[in-house]
């Protein structure tokens, strides 16, 4: 099986271009062969057609694949020697007719299944759809159709769908294959370890399946067991040497598990198609090879010059090189490389020319930290503009009387006459973003948050914990132990600003944490954090929203980053074009804390 799954999100330092997240093992329409479907992330749009079965609505809309040249791991086969069945213009013989028409009605019934198999490899998707639903509308108890059906929905992107159609057909026929299919299913749907469980279940009957030990290792990845995944990968190469996709899969599981230089070896070894490529562009770059990274990206692009997960990986590798000039045509393709989910809005997209009298809408995407940095550059739009903001950053962003109207993301738009998304405005225009601060705190808050706090010693606000169930905090945050050598310092009182995951480490800290209770706690982000911030001399921070919320409002900040950091932090320098008050300081080599805060506290005024 070939696997992938959608990219993180475009705010992380290193891209992956994983497996195809929709795969599956059918039989070839002469029924003699098991045959490999997987989908392409390029997509197109239709409906499922109506049928008279217990079958999911007809109303649900689906993602189809369409076959495209830059998913080398893709494939639509096409079986030929079969007779041809219109799927619009076929009947069956009715129920209760003689044996004998029984008996050709259902040899009839299964020449069309096998037809509507054809379609499918062959990647008319609607007409294999509609063939299946009219195969289970003459016989619903057609288990290979159900099974096909869901594989189509899962290949087309549904997959509670087709966990629906799955889970009918394993009821009517608990074939190994059909467990499987339904096992992508549940890792679509993000249960891995149900997945695993089948996996497994399906191994108990099939010790020697190659297809099941891979698949366990995608759900033992998914679930974060970087090392339980290389030992089902591997125990699938020793079965299966030719596999596919498990020298991809194994260099994936490596570099989880941290393991660069293996990662790297195993990527070496896979046949050089562009989802391995820019996997093994990925791990050079973690490793800081920075030139054999470039090197990579530009040989699967020769390959597949158009395919947008190259050239958003190039894009960020470029950003990251402060290479800008090479990188903005390539960030776009954000959207098109599943890395961030395209809104459906009707109105054209701004590109940056005069607006005249039309009504601009600039709508959010990415995270809290994201929004808060680019902000910037919404003041600085001449014209008339709407900013559609994330609901707990509106009163933040409100502070400062320049920002445009805002509506709250998740309600209905007003009418504009264009769109942008807020991260593109630096590729697509040449506006001058506002210098910091263009956040304020409020006042009030400031003189109360002022007040509890004090003014004795040296006030060190921190902040050392991302949300780890992202995938680009991995690396970013450490341990609150790290900041030791800052409360050693004499007369430094560190004032922990960490709201939730994290704060437990407070108490097994072994030095002097102070914290404030009810920081944030209404349903506004950053506001106390903002106002507490004034009355702080310097805030230290992981690689998280707060240091963006600093930078913003323009205060003094030390940010601690990994050996190859965020795209936006660029390399080798101590600060930041974007933040003038900020101060960087990083990692010489990977997960290595202790130079970076003994450098603080040998920064920290005595």
């Amino acid at each position: 099986m070939v696997r992938y799954r959608p990219m993180p999100s475009p705010s992380s330092s290193a891209r992956m271009w994983l497996r195809p997240w929709a795969s599956g093992i059918a039989k070839s329409p002469d029924g003699n062969n098991d045959v490999l479907w997987s989908a392409s992330p390029t997509s197109r749009s239709f409906t499922l057609c109506n049928a008279a079965s217990p079958v999911p609505s007809a109303s649900t809309t689906m993602r189809a694949c369409r076959s495209s040249a830059a998913h080398a791991s893709s494939r639509c086969l096409l079986m030929v020697g079969i007779p041809v069945f219109h799927p619009h213009h076929c009947a069956f013989p009715v129920l209760g007719a003689t044996p004998t028409a029984m008996s050709k009605r259902s040899q009839q019934i299964d020449a069309f299944f096998r037809q509507g198999q054809q379609f499918h490899m062959a990647g008319r998707l609607a007409d294999a759809e509609q063939v299946y639903r009219q195969v289970i509308a003459a016989s619903p108890r057609h288990a290979e159709a159900l099974h096909a059906l869901g594989a189509l929905a899962l290949q087309s992107g549904n997959a509670g769908v087709a966990d629906t159609l799955l889970t009918q057909a394993i009821a009517l026929k608990p074939a190994a294959d059909f467990q499987l299919t339904r096992a992508n299913a549940l890792l679509a749907l993000g249960r891995p370890e149900e997945a695993a469980e089948v996996a497994r279940s399906v191994l108990r009957a099939r010790p020697s399946s190659a297809e099941a030990q891979q698949l366990l290792g995608h759900a033992l990845s998914d679930s974060r067991q970087p090392e339980q995944a290389l030992e089902a990968y591997r125990t699938a190469l020793r079965l299966k040497p030719g596999l596919s996709d498990i020298r991809n899969n194994l260099g994936m599981a490596l570099r989880m598990a941290g393991r660069l230089e293996e990662a790297e070896a195993e990527f070496r070894q896979a046949p050089p198609a562009p989802e391995v490529l820019v996997n093994l562009s990925s791990v050079q770059k973690e490793r800081g090879a920075f030139a054999d990274a470039e090197a990579t990206l530009r040989q699967a692009l020769e390959i597949a010059p158009n395919n947008p997960v190259l050239r958003y990986n190039w894009a960020l590798l470029m950003l990251l090189l402060d290479r800008t000039a090479e990188a903005w045509a390539g960030w776009e393709d954000r959207f098109r490389s599943g890395a961030i989910p395209p809104r459906p809005f009707r109105q054209p997209q701004w590109l940056g020319e005069p607006l005249g009298s039309r009504t601009l809408l600039v709508h959010t995407e990415q995270g809290l930290g994201d929004v808060i940095h680019f902000a910037r550059y919404l003041p600085a739009i001449p014209g008339n503009v709407l900013f559609e903001a994330p609901p707990r950053l509106m009163r933040l962003l409100g502070s400062n009387r320049a920002m445009p109207p805002m509506i709250p993301l998740g309600t209905a738009p007003p009418r504009a006459d264009t769109v942008i998304p807020l991260l593109s405005l630096p590729a697509r225009t040449r506006i001058v973003p506002a210098q910091p601060p263009y956040l304020f705190a409020e006042p009030d808050r400031v003189a109360a948050w002022k007040a509890r706090i004090g003014t004795a010693g040296f006030r060190v606000g921190i902040t050392w914990q991302g949300f780890s169930g992202r995938f680009e905090d991995k690396g970013r945050s450490m341990p609150l132990r790290n900041f030791a050598p800052l409360a050693a310092v004499p007369g430094v009182r560190l004032i922990s600003l960490q709201r939730g995951e994290g704060e437990e480490q407070i108490a097994t800290a072994g030095f002097p944490v102070e914290t404030l209770p009810g920081l944030d706690d209404g349903p506004d982000a950053f506001l106390d954090t903002a106002a507490a911030m004034m009355a702080l001399d310097l805030i230290v921070s992981s690689d998280t929203s707060v240091a963006h919320l600093a930078g913003g409002l323009g205060r003094p900040v030390w940010v601690a980053l990994r050996r190859v950091p965020d795209w936006r932090w660029l390399l080798d320098r101590p600060d930041s074009p974007w933040y003038p008050t900020m101060r960087l300081f990083r990692q010489e080599a990977d997960g290595d804390w202790a130079p970076v805060f003994a450098a603080m506290a040998g920064a920290l005024p005595r």
